[in-house]
């Protein structure tokens, strides 16, 4: 992963409008690009276009949820041998095992919980450095 997250991208998907302007409003000034995706299928098809460096997934949506839509891109990425994966991390509602255990089974690479708290993300990033 690159080392300066403003000259990183970020998808931003969830089907709660509200959910996606509070993380894009958040990080406007420390990601190089946001943009948001309403479900797993409009974020599958978003990621194969422009392959993003981040996906910040829900996990549960209409048309496709979050976890059929990470192993999807997991999927693409291995198909067409990407020098680099996405950094995916689940923001649920929800803490519970099996959650957890759904989020890291699809392929995500870490999870937090609603509500969005940008100094957990920024952690997880540094993380991944």
């Amino acid at each position: 992963m690159k080392n300066n997250l403003d000259k990183l991208s970020l998808l931003v998907v969830d089907d709660s409008t509200i959910n996606q302007r509070v993380v894009a409003m958040s990080l406007r000034n420390t990601m190089g690009e946001i943009d948001l995706a309403n479900n797993g299928m409009e974020a599958y098809r978003m990621y194969c276009e422009k392959h993003y460096d981040i996906i910040l997934m829900d996990g549960r949506m209409p048309i496709m949820d979050g976890y059929e839509a990470t192993k999807k891109i997991r999927d693409y990425e291995k198909e067409q041998a990407l020098d680099s994966q996405a950094i995916i991390v689940a923001l649920t509602g929800s803490d519970t095992d099996h959650e957890m255990r759904a989020c890291l089974d699809s392929g995500m690479n870490a999870s937090m919980l609603k509500p969005f708290r940008i100094h957990e993300f920024l952690q997880i990033l540094k993380d991944f450095n």
